[in-house]
């Protein structure tokens, strides 16, 4: 097994939203072509959000609160659970640059 597939495998903080006590699974909450945004409410009001690119060249993907269930005034700090950074005071929507067939993997904590 590479490193890289050690590394997914083993993501400790993807393995919590796995693990959430609240137990709700994630759906696609938006589907524009190859472009999907997936969500699921998760304990402590905590929302997991996933974006994910389908298509064969970089795109941008984006998750508009009212995609996911969050009201347009909400601010948010948002867990990067791939690079394991935070994003702070975030408002209206959280998008990403990806790579042909990457995802993004985020936790958004209202504040």
């Amino acid at each position: 097994m590479s490193n890289e597939t050690l590394e997914i495998l083993s993501n400790k903080e993807v393995i919590e939203v796995n693990q959430d006590k609240l137990g709700v699974q994630g759906k696609k909450a938006k589907n524009n072509g190859d472009l999907e945004v997936w969500a699921g409410p998760l304990s402590n009001k905590k929302v997991a959000v996933v974006l994910w690119n389908r298509c064969s060249s970089r795109a941008t993907v984006t998750a508009y609160w009212s995609d996911i269930g969050l009201e347009s005034t909400t601010t948010i700090s948002a867990r990067d659970l791939w690079a394991h950074s935070n994003q702070t005071s975030v408002k209206r929507q959280i998008s990403a640059d990806l790579d042909s067939h990457a995802c993004k993997m985020y936790v958004l904590t209202p504040q």
